[in-house]
């Protein structure tokens, strides 16, 4: 087995808290502990269990006591020309887990449903090591699960027992305790008072938590001649990066590109979506099968530039008789392909998502990214989630996988589910829809999300069905995942091409955060010359750069006037404030440091160039107060990103209600009355329409029904012709509000009636009365 790199630690401590689990703190005992040897087993498969249950970059951690214990260790030993190298530290449940699975013996293995040492980050497994960092000989390896491995085992040459008693001896003097079967496991004494943790190896860094991008609304507390302008991603002058040039590559119908970059390998990969259209095609398969009549191949491409793309042949699956094809799975509309370095299960390293019509949800799982297990069904999901480009990840923020994909009632919505185990989902229904304004003509097609500094950004998917069936890439973003806000509705991110080009008609943008190489952010997507309708049009890979965070960034909107940002009060740290800023030739950037009074705490030296987490050196030294606003000024400058401690306040910026303003006048009250004059002809959720003239709660009434399981809809009026509800009800009902109340009945009792108002032919407001239907007249009020 390859040995593992082995990597010397002397950074400071990395501090870190996942949502929800802020007073379970965990400690990088790299930094506590200068000149340690970090050697995590479990990162690479040369241990016991010949598995990587560790990402490849895991952290190796502590509780703050117990990594200043060991500290205490190291400080000892390196006095003495010695030191120790760590195999184990803390240690996440779900690896205990998926250990105890493979051997469960708890003399070496922890019962994780008791929850270990490891698991509180309360133990280590450690050895001792030299100046230069050669392991002194000791009785086992690690991981030897026999006899030898006692703590107290005596059939050893005296040279080893002397190795092991004096780091046996180092560690208890310092407040750890022997494992009486693991010679090289010590735990903290204090162990009881931590709980087990689930806490991944591989969270955000402090810097990365720490960095607010301008566009996130709750950071600008005011701007002045100061307004945020969208950033200006550039294509790649070699686009489209390939082409549709092989027999099964029938149909890349929108693409749906899934991109990484795999650290570890060196390597981008790509899936992507093709649809086989036309019969001949289909008839190509190996035992052809259909999903809405199509065939569905999910294709596999790699670069190690990102630029020129190799096709490999893969042998997987039959296409004409032959398995040199880039096929790696089949059946498997709407995909989406993910890396998850979170999983502790190896065969479960790569995880796809997808769906076979609305309501049907799927997810497979990998060892390599292409040799893919059975589908198996997702729970949890309604019945009009999906068909979409689905895309999940495990989120390091909320402890939970996120899925993200289309809710359709009536229009196209964004949706989002989230699971602890990939399999059951929890649905957190609608999260974005296209605005008032915008009602059916353009709606959200599809949203890949990701993390980016505090905040989650995503790419949104506008589909134009009422202007000539284009796709836009828009820009989106959200401080909880949850509530959603379009940065410049409108206006695209990635705008498309001229009339002819590549891609003049469609843009479908990738699932995945962009890439970080060569200084440069590698953002790639679909382009297509097509608009979005029928199965056969290809949709070819593009790619697009831009600067570092330049999502968005505050800009002066009269540049040869002052420009002045004011940020929200934060909450500093030890780490320094750092700055990530466009500035033009003869331009310049200044950053002061003010209380909440406004009074200057410090000035920071001027930038007059382009920078990237750019470090800012103040006049007094370091700024050591508590807390701070930042005043910047602007002079021919964009601001991205500022990164500093934690926001004060961290609520949104209130919307302005415009019937709630102190200016609004107020119309006389009035009411507003309908009948159902009109016949089934026009109606939605009807199949049979009675008129009677009498029997009704105030003299005639209506009968409308509907066939199988769903529910009839009466509707009102529906043109505003025709409508009296049709026109601003400030003006034409009055008053300070409404209240809008109707007679019902049913053949049999039921459940709770609603109403819904519509807005440029949308269901825009949904009332759940706290009535319910039964066999008597019942008035209903919203």
């Amino acid at each position: 087995m390859p040995s593992p790199k082995l990597r010397m630690k002397s950074l400071l401590a990395f501090l870190f808290a996942t949502s929800g689990l802020a007073a379970q703190t965990l400690v990088e005992i790299g930094g506590k502990a200068d000149g340690l040897v970090i050697d995590l087993r479990y990162t690479t498969a040369d241990n016991y269990f010949k598995t990587a249950f560790y990402p490849r970059h895991a952290q190796a951690l502590l509780r703050p006591a117990t990594a200043a214990k060991l500290a205490k260790v190291q400080a000892e030993l390196k006095s003495q020309g010695l030191g120790l190298k760590i195999w184990d530290a803390y240690r996440p449940l779900s690896v205990q887990r998926a250990m105890w699975k493979a051997l469960p013996d708890a003399r070496f293995v922890a019962d994780p449903s008791k929850g270990g040492r490891h698991n509180r980050g309360a133990a280590v497994d450690a050895t001792l090591v030299d100046a230069k960092g050669v392991e002194l000989q000791m009785p086992t390896a690690h991981d030897d699960f026999s006899e030898k491995a006692a703590a107290h085992f005596n059939l050893v040459p005296p040279a080893v027992f002397k190795n092991r008693e004096k780091l046996q001896q180092v560690m208890t003097n310092h407040g750890f305790a022997l494992f009486d079967s693991e010679w090289w496991h010590f735990d903290d004494v204090d162990w009881k008072q931590y709980e087990a943790l689930d806490v991944p190896l591989d969270p955000l860094s402090a810097a990365q938590r720490q960095k607010h991008l301008l566009l996130d609304s709750r950071v600008v507390e005011q701007a002045t001649n100061a307004r945020l302008v969208l950033g200006t991603p550039q294509k790649h002058p070699a686009n489209p990066l390939f082409q549709a040039d092989k027999p099964w590559e029938n149909s890349m119908n929108n693409l749906y590109p899934n991109v990484i970059w795999d650290e570890e390998e060196q390597l981008f990969k790509l899936w992507y979506k093709c649809v086989l259209a036309d019969k001949e095609v289909i008839a190509q398969m190996d035992q052809p099968s259909t999903v809405h009549d199509v065939g569905w191949y999910l294709l596999y491409a790699t670069s190690k530039d990102g630029v020129r793309w190799d096709k490999p042949e893969l042998g997987l699956h039959k296409f004409a008789g032959s398995s040199a094809n880039n096929i790696v799975a089949r059946d498997c509309p709407n995909v989406g392909v993910f890396k998850d370095l979170h999983d502790a299960d190896p065969s479960r390293r790569y995880k796809m998502v997808s769906d076979v019509g609305l309501g049907k949800p799927q997810v497979r799982f990998s060892a390599d990214g292409f040799h893919w297990g059975a589908a198996v069904a997702a729970k949890g999901f309604g019945a009009q989630n999906g068909d979409t480009h689905n895309n999940a990840f495990w989120d390091e923020r909320s402890g939970k996988y996120l899925w993200f994909t289309k809710l359709y009632l009536g229009e196209r919505l964004v949706g989002r589910l989230e699971s602890d185990d990939f399999i059951t989902w929890k649905n957190n229904g609608l999260v974005l829809r296209s605005s008032l304004e915008e009602g059916r003509t353009s709606q959200t097609y599809c949203m890949p999300v990701f993390r980016c500094g505090s905040i989650y950004l995503s790419y949104v998917m506008m589909y134009h069905v009422g202007k000539g069936r284009t796709v836009d890439c828009e820009l989106a973003w959200s401080h909880d995942g949850l509530h959603w806000q379009r940065v410049a509705p409108g206006t695209p991110f990635i705008p498309r091409g001229a009339k002819g080009s590549y891609d003049s008609e469609c843009i479908y943008a990738m699932a995945g955060p962009p890439i970080l190489r060569d200084g440069q952010f590698m953002i790639f997507y679909g382009g297509d010359d097509f608009p979005h309708t029928g199965w056969k049009r290809h949709c070819l890979p593009c790619l697009a750069t831009l600067r570092p965070d330049g999502f968005a960034g505050y800009a002066p909107v009269e540049a040869d006037k002052p420009a002045r940002v004011l940020t929200r009060a934060l909450r500093m740290t030890a780490e320094p404030v750092c700055i990530t800023a466009d500035v033009s030739p003869g331009g310049s950037l200044r950053v002061s440091a003010v209380d909440e009074q406004g009074a200057v705490l410090d000035v920071a030296e001027a930038i007059s160039t382009s920078v990237t987490d750019a470090v800012l050196k103040w006049e007094k030294g370091a700024l050591k107060v508590p807390t701070a606003r930042f005043r910047i000024e602007l002079d021919h400058a964009v601001l991205y990103a500022i990164s500093a401690g934690d926001l004060l306040n961290q609520e949104l910026p209130p919307l302005v209600n415009p019937l709630k303003m102190a200016t609004r006048m107020i119309h006389p009250a009035t009411t507003r009355t309908i009948s159902f004059d009109a016949d089934v002809q026009g109606w939605k959720g009807v199949d049979k329409l009675e008129h009677h003239a009498t029997g009704g709660a105030k003299g005639g009434y209506i009968h409308v029904s509907r066939s199988g399981k769903s529910l009839p809809i009466a509707l009102s009026p529906i043109t505003s012709k025709e409508s009296p509800f049709a026109g601003d009800w400030t003006q034409i009902v009055g008053g300070k509000g409404a209240e809008i109340t109707c007679q019902v009945r049913a053949a049999r009792a039921g459940g709770r009636v609603m109403i819904e108002l519509f807005a440029n032919d949308l269901a825009q407001w949904q009332f759940e009365t706290k009535t319910s239907f039964a066999n008597e007249w019942r008035q209903v009020a919203a």
